[in-house]
């Protein structure tokens, strides 16, 4: 009887663990996070808590990235245009008017800004 009760205990519980939904997400720093699900991309959130929504500031799907204190950098695939796409995002402005940059653009930008992030 005790054998059959747990059995039944464990077949309840079970299934309730495989729909439990836990925030794998990465913080970047001030509203920024990388979502590691797929597709993978760098969300802004405008609420001071993360509360799992926001608005994509650099679109799926984000291959690589880095950031520190001021900024986030992130390579991206454009899947429909099948073309690599970079990003820099200043952590302390309104990026709300980014766009992406080729791969000239990007390290060239890297270089003036003295931005000490690499993509690995």
């Amino acid at each position: 009887m005790k054998k059959l009760t747990l059995i039944y205990g464990l077949l309840i519980f079970t299934p309730s663990c495989v729909f439990t939904r836990i925030d794998d997400s990465i913080d970047l720093g001030k509203k920024y996070r990388y979502i590691q699900d797929y597709p993978q991309t760098i969300i802004y959130h405008k609420t001071e808590k993360y509360n799992g929504i926001g608005l994509n500031a650099v679109p799926p799907t984000v291959l690589n990235y880095d950031f520190n204190d001021k900024f986030i950098i992130a390579k991206n695939v454009d899947l429909e245009k099948e073309e690599m796409n970079y990003w820099i995002i200043d952590k302390d402005k309104d990026n709300s008017d980014i766009k992406p940059l080729d791969s000239l653009t990007f390290h060239r930008t890297l270089i003036e800004k003295k931005i000490g992030l690499r993509l690995k």
